[in-house]
């Protein structure tokens, strides 16, 4: 059999399988982890490109294998650590205020769960259309909210769960299926020790028998349903060798992005009209966004030694900083349209603190349309507006914290991926989830089997959804075999 996609799902997957059953793992890229993608930025220096928490801390796979690796950041490393609250006019907030503000959001989606929890999911509602405006009648409520704050919290909050749910807009976001959303139990973001997510997916790895069983840079490009026969045939194209080969198998599981699938997949199953026509409305409506990180390594910390973050709050809506020689020549050099860099610096609203190293690294979260702007973007042109940025609203010169090193995220672009995670858009509902991880069973035998986040019926978006369903794909071929 053939697996297609090396990230977590298909990893999981091939652990299931290896000592019972003969597969290959076929992976476009040149790496195994898919959007797990961790690298040495410098010397004891790992970054996770891509997923970088552990979801949850109960009756959860990947956080037991996590501990059991040993890699999971301790809860006491971070217990007396807070928040930076910025204003772009220069001023420091309490940031007891935004715990407060952060409650009536928890408030307000807790309300939106109770009114919509039973709703026919056949009438979508924009999650645009009700929360922001709920939200906004309990900040106006608040004595303690200051008036001139109540826009820019809601700005910050809405840019934050773009963050969550990777799409590029609140108003396509499903606010009846955002309800029905699975959250993991426990701690809902645990942090990763320096290494990242690496000894994850090495563990996984270490599970498939031998360097035979995976082909890295290959492209699956077409794949027939042979029924005279009732084989798979797999052209691929391999793309070190540039050259093409064919496999035949029994049985595929499928576990490439969504992203991936809304470019290709009409093109790689042109040859099976039955399952483009069980899938290609799933495919469509559900929705796929992109998030982006950017790392701004210093040698030299600027931030309070306490935060975890530094949140930068838009209250003046024209916000111009004053920005260096240096930076305005790299803007005129790549051309830099000034409608791109204003929606770039306005979308600027949040920097983590890497709380894995000694090494002062900001994380700063690209979302929304900004998010795929910056990736046209010069890496270095990107850390430098970010830097310059967050010294603006801190009012500290960026010259005397000068940026050591950038490192960004890409995933838009990347052609095997083509975003971050999936999310239900205002155009799906649960058949659409529902017919994304249908098996294609021509005769009754599941013959291609789907797996991955988006595949997930409760808590997609998640590692723990791609390595749940990898596992149940495995088994379900295991138990058609036996």
């Amino acid at each position: 059999m053939i697996i297609v996609g090396g990230g977590v799902a298909g990893l999981s997957a091939a652990k299931v399988l290896a000592k019972k059953v003969d597969f290959v793992l076929i992976e476009a890229q040149n790496y195994l982890g898919g959007r797990i993608l961790t690298i040495d930025a410098a010397p004891n220096l790992t970054i996770d490109m891509g997923a970088q928490y552990v979801h949850g801390d109960k009756k959860n796979t990947v956080y037991d294998i996590c501990e059991e690796l040993g890699i999971l950041l301790s809860d006491n490393d971070d217990s007396d650590e807070d928040d930076d609250v910025v204003t772009s006019d220069g001023k420091r907030i309490d940031s007891d205020l935004l715990e407060k503000a952060n409650d009536f959001w928890e408030r307000v989606r807790e309300k939106a769960e109770d009114e919509f929890e039973d709703r026919d999911s056949s009438t979508p509602v924009s999650f645009g259309d009700y929360v922001p405006k709920q939200f906004r009648q309990r900040l106006q409520s608040s004595s303690s909210i200051p008036k001139d704050l109540i826009e820019p919290l809601i700005d910050y909050f809405v840019k934050l769960e773009l963050t969550e749910t990777s799409c590029a807009s609140i108003n396509d976001l499903n606010l009846v299926e955002y309800v029905a959303y699975e959250d993991l139990q426990g701690e809902y973001e645990n942090d990763l020790k320096n290494g990242g997510y690496r000894p994850f997916i090495n563990y996984l790895k270490s599970f498939i028998p031998n360097d035979n069983r995976v082909r890295l840079n290959c492209e699956v490009l077409r794949v027939k349903y042979r029924h005279e026969d009732q084989k798979l045939l797999v052209e691929m194209n391999c793309l070190v060798e540039q050259r093409r080969k064919q496999m035949i198998c029994d049985h595929i599981i499928w576990t490439t992005s969504l992203g991936h699938l809304k470019k290709h997949f009409h093109e790689i199953f042109a040859e099976i009209p039955d399952l483009i026509q069980q899938k290609q409305n799933a495919i469509a409506n559900l929705g796929f966004g992109t998030v982006n990180k950017v790392f701004l390594v210093y040698k030299k910390k600027f931030w309070s030694k306490k935060a975890s973050s530094i949140v930068l709050l838009h209250t003046n809506r024209q916000f111009q900083f004053e920005m260096s020689d240096q930076l305005r020549e790299q803007l005129q050099n790549e051309r830099v349209d000034p409608v791109v860099f204003d929606e770039i610096v306005r979308m600027l609203f949040h920097y983590d603190v890497l709380p894995s190293t000694d090494i002062p690294v900001l994380i700063c979260w690209f979302v929304g349309p900004a998010a795929i702007m910056m990736e046209k973007l010069s890496e270095q042109l990107v850390g430098q507006i970010c830097h310059e940025v967050v010294c603006s609203f801190l009012r500290i010169s960026w010259q005397k914290y000068p940026l050591d090193q950038v490192v960004r995220s890409t995933w838009n672009s990347n052609p095997y991926v083509r975003g971050s995670y999936s999310y239900y858009s205002i155009h799906s509902n649960k058949n659409d989830g529902k017919q994304l991880r249908a098996a294609f069973a021509p005769e009754g035998v599941p013959r291609i089997l789907w797996a991955g986040e988006a595949t997930h019926p409760g808590y997609y978006s998640t590692v723990n959804a791609a390595h749940e369903t990898g596992i149940a794909a495995a088994k379900k071929v295991i138990a058609e075999i036996d």
